[in-house]
Parts: structure tokens; C-alpha cells; sequence
């Protein structure tokens, strides 16, 4: 049996930045290879850095032409090679970060950005995070848990950023074997809404009816659209009265397949 993925995913600017003529600083990139790999990467700027939304598409973009690049050569196959792939996802994302301070003339700090990536496969879920976004994970009884922490700096409404000194050493990073039916990738813009304080347990009336569309919109094979209505559903005012930051989400659902 091999497994397949629907994903849809959408970053919306939030009012606060809508008012302040700021651009959306969340960015997110996805992608699956054969054998049911699905790849997600994610980040959210520093809403203090000036070319934040620089930074964050730098570093899903480095991070996930790392995992591409090495699953495509190689599959680990023990949790230490799993680990040290995605902490090298998380270097190229640095090394990128660097690269693009340097080209700007700018400094590092002006491109701070949080980072969380993940690999899931029909086996395993292997979770990078440096910062404060949040991966959920639907069971195949439909049970959910937060597979993250997230990251809090020391004062409030602080968190960890792939800028600052010895970010890798904070980089926080799960290899669990388990089969995971759907998963959630969020940036801290929606965890008001979606994670119950103070430990952090998903809230089942937000994530059951985004899985049940995203099973529905498979069936319609027209993922155009459904992310159209993702994007719809995070602008809407039952969102946006809970939370005026840039809002970012990827659903995945996997479904079994000869």
C-alpha cells in the first residue's frame, strides 16, 4: 500500500499589517514525492524585522530544497539520520538567510523569521521548530495532539528566530513513529484559535471540520479552489475578530491507495 496526500495551504495578510501597509510575513511551501512523503515547510517574520518577509520566504525555500534534494538521493532509514536531515534543512535555512543579509547589505536580524518543518511518511512524522508556530496531528481514530511546543522567549509575545545567535542549538526536533491520518501546519497567528492554553491541546471544533473539507475537496480534484476557500475561511470575520496577525495554514489529509 502506498500513500497518498491532499494538501491545500494559504498565508493571509493580517489587519494589523493591512493598517500599518504591511506586507503578509508568513510564507509556507509543501510539496510530496512518491512513496506517500509529504514535505512542509513554514515560517513567520519577525513583525520588529524590517525585511521580514524576505527572510521567511528565504528560509522555506532553502529548507525545502534541502529535503528535496537529499530524499530524492536518500532515505534515512534509523531516527539519527532522520534528525540530522532536518536540522541541515534548518542550516541551509540560515546559510540562505546570511547570504541574502550579506546581498542587502543589511543585517542578519533584519530578516528574522521563525521556522517549522516536517516530513511525514506512511510510517513516520519528523518535526523541525525553532520559534512559536504549531504542528497538529490527527491519528487514524482521529485523535489529536500538538506534536510542538512552542518556543516562548523571555519576555511575552518573544520566541526564538532563525537570526539570532546559536539558533540551531534551539532548534527542537521529533522523530515519532506513528501513522498520521491529517495533519495541520500553522504559524502563530492562529494558535489562539486552534491550541487551548495553557498546555497547548488542540481545540477539536477548529480542526475536525478543516479535515472533513479538505477529505470532501478531494473528491472535486480541483485544489485551486479549495485553496480559494482556505484562503476565504482565514480572512473571515470569525477568524480575524480572534486574531488581527498574518495567518498561515496547511492541511493535509492522507488516504490509503493501492
Amino acid at each position: 500500500m502506498e500513500s497518498d496526500w491532499q494538501v491545500i495551504g494559504a498565508a493571509v495578510q493580517g489587519l494589523s499589517h493591512q493598517k500599518q501597509d504591511l506586507p503578509c510575513q508568513d510564507a509556507l511551501k509543501y510539496d510530496c514525492l512518491p512513496g506517500g512523503i509529504l514535505l512542509v515547510a513554514l515560517a513567520d517574520g519577525a513583525g520588529s524585522a524590517i525585511h521580514a518577509e524576505l527572510g521567511a520566504q528565504a528560509a522555506v525555500q532553502a529548507s525545502l530544497d534541502c529535503l528535496l534534494t537529499r530524499l530524492e538521493n536518500d532515505r534515512p532509514s534509523e531516527c539519527c539520520e532522520w534528525e540530522e536531515l532536518i536540522w541541515d534543512s534548518f542550516q541551509s535555512a540560515r546559510t540562505a538567510l546570511e547570504q541574502l543579509a550579506q546581498e542587502q547589505d543589511e543585517p542578519i536580524r533584519s530578516f528574522a523569521t521563525t521556522l517549522t518543518c516536517l516530513v511525514a511518511t506512511p510510517q513516520q512524522l519528523i518535526v523541525g521548530q525553532l520559534g512559536d508556530g504549531a504542528v497538529v496531528a490527527a491519528g487514524e481514530d482521529g485523535s489529536l495532539h500538538a506534536v510542538t511546543t512552542l518556543q516562548r522567549g523571555e519576555y511575552a509575545n518573544e520566541t526564538n528566530f532563525l537570526t539570532q545567535d546559536q539558533a540551531l542549538d534551539l532548534v527542537a526536533i521529533q522523530v515519532l513513529d506513528e501513522q498520521v491520518r491529517a495533519l495541520a501546519v500553522m504559524s502563530d497567528g492562529l494558535t489562539r484559535l486552534a491550541l487551548k492554553r495553557p498546555n497547548n491541546e488542540p481545540h477539536a471544533p477548529f480542526f475536525k471540520p478543516l479535515f472533513a473539507f479538505v477529505e470532501s475537496s478531494a473528491s472535486s480534484n480541483d485544489p485551486a479552489r479549495a485553496n480559494d476557500a482556505l484562503v476565504e475561511f482565514l480572512n473571515s470575520p470569525r477568524v480575524c475578530e480572534r486574531t488581527d496577525d498574518d495567518k498561515t495554514l496547511v492541511l493535509a489529509l492522507r488516504s490509503d491507495c493501492p
